[in-house]
């Protein structure tokens, strides 16, 4: 793209509108003059999510479950096999235990602190120092000391020695966010596991080497950390990840390098922004010295940022020093902390694993953001989670250890085919001439709001299967869902200037696709909240019979449409970053689910504020509007849903 064309035209886009088992017919497109416009791909990258559930017993293509786990609750008469919903087995480890973070002072401000209750006793203290701090050595003692800060708190040396002191003092010195505890000039942090990492950091330095980091590993095989997640994503949407895994060092033999990864992909080798001062071998142990600038010099670069001392990790050592798929991995974190500076320590809340990966016992949001902490929704937490994405495991069965896995010799083969179709982008030639494609920008909301997925809880007994109705609520605003990064940067970026008031009006929707799973799906439904106007109903569509694409219980899912009045559309109204809307999402509880999921996979334009008073003469613009529903086998039939 030409450099006056304003903002660049993206390099990547994300395409997920429509997707699931319900992606046959439904509607998959956009009115004219909108697109994902990009900029010559010349790669494209599939991320199937397939459950084997073939039964190779069935007979005359008569339907006949397979075996499931007895975790799972969907009867064999249910006309779909209960292993969709990936229910947890017992062939899946679970692991949970109290977590300790570093008490910021912020425990006035719910937002920031990671605080959730007070240490309780020394044994605990002692416990929650060595799970924070990590170090070479360990010195433990208590005190009743007023002069002190009380409770528990730990030291980290230059040495690496960590000093852990419980003060039984109860009237003692408190330890507040002091305004010089955010200029520290020389902060230190030791990560142990696959590998083992220091980091010192200066937060006031802006040199090339104002980060150093050693890295240890073995010496045969490669090895590598990712900083900002403890997963594969960086930030994971449901079942999407558009953003893709994080900023990796990644280190085979004498070659080290950094990578943006993909989510469970090699991703991209970056620009180099690190200096590497030595690599050595020792006894099969190989470890790397090197530094780097705390800015990266892209946003695909990690930035370390002092006010974030927390920084959580995945870590992986491969299988020989070839670069490929990893033979071990785990999430991990670094602490950076002031040395010599006693930092207090503090609860923070059960967390805990699945299968080995890290499950986030605070996803789900509290109301209005969302109701299912509220109706204590089993995925909420790791210690009532029964099943859903984090119990689907690539290559893991999702059967019990005592049930036999059938037809381990007959394997399931498929084959995919792509047709891609796409327009050319013309640029206006003068300023009275409009482009031929306005950019859609990607806007995405969970009514399960960060969860990405929850349960439908089983009605009480002796209820009408019609009136065993699930709903769930979710309120945001437009500007929740926009990003303020250049849109060539990322499939998540909505522009520069996005979020900002004083340079975009808002938003108008062109496309808003609502995402469920049969069969329980009822009705999903988006309202602006401010004015109470109903933007988009969805009604899925059920099969009846067994013809293809109308087979029993299928299901499809129509999207809303805006557009222009010569296609049958309505015109689009302009949302303000500031509109609030609403997601109602309706499922039929006769039967306990799980990993039932409630998106909006929606696309629009950003209306930039210059731009909206060109159109109108003035400051804004609101048109009235009534949605078309777009029915997948008749796409100009429409319905006033006011």
């Amino acid at each position: 793209p030409d450099e006056d064309d304003g903002e660049e035209i993206p390099q990547l886009h994300f395409f997920s509108e429509g997707n699931g088992g319900e992606m046959r017919m439904s509607y998959h497109g956009y009115p004219q003059g909108y697109a994902q416009i990009i900029e010559s791909p010349n790669e494209f990258i599939v991320t199937p999510m397939q459950i084997d559930t073939w039964n190779r017993n069935m007979k005359n293509h008569t339907y006949i479950p397979g075996p499931l786990p007895a975790s799972s609750r969907i009867p064999h008469d249910a006309g779909y096999n209960g292993l969709l919903e990936c229910p947890c087995s017992d062939r899946i480890p679970f692991e949970w235990g109290m977590t300790y973070a570093i008490d910021e002072g912020n425990c006035h401000d719910s937002q920031k602190t990671k605080c959730k209750e007070a240490i309780q006793n020394a044994t605990e203290c002692f416990t929650a120092v060595e799970y924070v701090i990590k170090g070479v050595h360990y010195d433990t003692k208590t005190v009743d000391d007023e002069s002190l800060p009380s409770g528990c708190t730990g030291t980290l040396s230059e040495q690496g020695i960590v000093q852990a002191v419980w003060n039984k003092a109860t009237s003692a010195t408190k330890m507040g966010h002091t305004e010089s505890a955010t200029k520290e000039t020389h902060l230190v942090g030791v990560s142990l596991g696959l590998v083992n990492m220091t980091v010192a950091m200066d937060p006031s330095s802006e040199s090339a080497t104002s980060v150093q980091i050693k890295l240890t590993g073995p010496a045969d095989k490669w090895f590598g950390v990712g900083f900002g997640s403890k997963t594969m994503c960086t930030h994971m949407e449901g079942d999407e990840c558009p953003g893709g895994g994080p900023y990796t060092i990644i280190i085979s033999g004498d070659k080290v390098e950094e990578r943006k990864l993909d989510f469970h992909g090699p991703g991209v080798v970056l620009d180099s922004s690190i200096t590497v001062h030595s690599n050595q071998v020792e006894d099969d142990i190989r470890t790397v010295t090197l530094s780097r600038p705390l800015k990266g010099p892209t946003s695909k670069h990690y930035t370390f940022d002092s006010s974030s001392p927390s920084i959580p990790l995945i870590m992986a050592t491969g299988c020989s020093l070839t670069f490929a798929q990893h033979c071990g991995h785990g999430p991990n974190q670094v602490n950076l902390l002031p040395v010599n500076t006693p930092k207090k320590l503090c609860q923070s809340g059960i967390q805990g694993t699945i299968d080995g990966q890290q499950f986030d016992n605070d996803r789900c949001a509290p109301f209005p953001t969302s109701d299912l902490l509220d109706q204590n929704n089993p995925t909420c937490h790791v210690q009532t989670y029964k099943g859903g994405l984090s119990c689907c495991r690539n290559g893991k069965s999702l059967l019990d250890k005592a049930q036999e896995i059938p037809w381990q010799d007959e394997p399931l083969e498929y084959h995919l085919k792509f047709r891609f179709y796409f327009e050319e982008y013309k640029k206006p030639s003068n300023l009275s001439e409009s482009p031929s494609h306005q950019q859609l920008i990607r806007l995405y909301w969970q009514t399960e709001a960060h969860a990405g997925e929850y349960d439908i809880v089983q009605c009480r007994g002796g209820t009408p299967s019609s009136e065993c109705v699930q709903t769930i609520t979710s309120r945001w605003t437009i500007r929740d869902m926009t990003r303020d990064c250049p849109l060539h940067d990322a499939s998540w970026c909505t522009g520069r200037g996005s979020t900002d008031s004083s340079k975009t009006e808002g938003v108008k929707l062109i496309y808003a696709g609502p995402h469920c799973h049969a069969p329980t799906c009822l009705s999903m439904d988006l309202y602006n909240a401010d004015t109470g106007q109903l933007l988009c109903h969805m009604e899925p569509i059920h099969g009846s019979g067994k013809d293809v694409y109308d087979e029993h219980g299928y299901l499809s899912i129509p999207p809303c449409l805006w557009g222009d009045a010569s296609e049958g559309l309505v015109e689009p109204q302009l949302l303000s970053l500031d509109t609030t809307l609403m997601s109602i999402k309706r499922n039929n509880s006769t039967l306990p689910h799980t990993g039932e999921m409630a998106s909006w996979q929606m696309r629009g334009i950003l209306v930039r504020k210059e731009e909206e008073k060109e159109e109108t003469g003035g400051d804004s613009l609101v048109s009235p509007a009534r949605l078309r529903r777009t029915r997948p086998m008749a796409v100009n039939e429409e319905e006033d849903l006011h």
